[in-house]
């Protein structure tokens, strides 16, 4: 079971919320924490907020080959006991001209778990399907992980597949670079009683 904490259900609310008073033509596909509960299922899930600095930005970018304009990063980290089973982040991209909000999971390997598409503001031909977004899975921070090389381009929207693999290179980045090595200094946050 998942516990999520009320700042989960918090954020939750406050990001469907926002997606609605954004754009009532946006296609809302799915929760945070419904993302988080069918990814982490069983997990302990607790946020972490990392603030990154101008340098951190800098580093992140470089890592990621992708701007990296977010200066507050939550990551959604789960734990079984006190083992790290991975880490979501969302990222809110441009795809043409409107937003997307993406959800990276990436595992306690450091390699993509899963990649979701939470909110989707384009038409919805240009939204990537679930079978093209299973391609990311496995998929580990390097030079091959853009489209054309492990991943294929989609057709007809070549904006959409550059946004997500920016995405995910961005939270391959966060988590290898600003959340496991805090994680090695703290580790788990200590378990509430219920």
């Amino acid at each position: 079971m998942v516990v999520l904490t009320l700042r989960h259900r918090i954020a939750g609310l406050v990001l469907a919320t926002l997606l609605v008073v954004c754009d009532a033509h946006a296609e809302t596909l799915r929760t945070l924490d419904d993302a988080l509960a069918a990814t982490f299922p069983g997990a302990r899930l607790e946020a972490r907020t990392l603030v990154l600095g101008a340098a951190e930005q800098r580093s992140v970018a470089k890592r990621a080959r992708a701007r990296c304009e977010a200066r507050l990063v939550t990551a959604h980290v789960a734990w079984r006991g006190d083992s790290l089973v991975g880490a979501a982040y969302t990222d809110r991209r441009v795809v043409r001209t409107r937003e997307a909000l993406l959800f990276v999971a990436v595992g306690a390997d450091s390699a993509v778990a899963r990649v979701e598409v939470l909110a989707f503001f384009e038409p919805s031909d240009y939204r990537p399907t679930p079978r093209w977004l299973d391609r990311f899975r496995g998929q580990r921070q390097g030079p091959r992980l853009t489209p054309g090389n492990a991943i294929p381009n989609l057709s007809g929207a070549t904006l959409t597949s550059r946004a997500v693999t920016e995405s995910a290179r961005l939270a391959l980045a966060w988590h290898e670079l600003l959340l496991l090595p805090r994680l090695a200094v703290s580790g788990p946050a200590p378990r509430r009683a219920p």
